[in-house]
């Protein structure tokens, strides 16, 4: 039995599968859409750009607040 914290030796990604995120089949490990959802086979967005855009969006919002209040006050 395998517990939580356990190296588990000699099993890497190999064999293992992800689900596709828009309809559920299973993909190969580390794919986030399959053949028919992303038929041109482009790469999913980075974490990193998924971070940058909320940052903007906040920086965005806090920046139309402080205009709106400045001209409200």
């Amino acid at each position: 039995m395998e517990r939580w914290g356990t190296p588990t030796m000699g099993r890497g990604v190999k064999g293992r599968y992800d689900r596709c995120v828009r309809c559920g089949n299973v993909v190969s490990y580390g794919q986030g859409a399959c053949r028919e959802c992303n038929p041109a086979g482009l790469p999913a967005p980075s974490p990193t750009q998924y971070h940058a855009t909320v940052f903007l969006a906040v920086l965005a919002v806090m920046a139309i607040l402080a205009v709106f209040l400045l001209l409200r006050g």
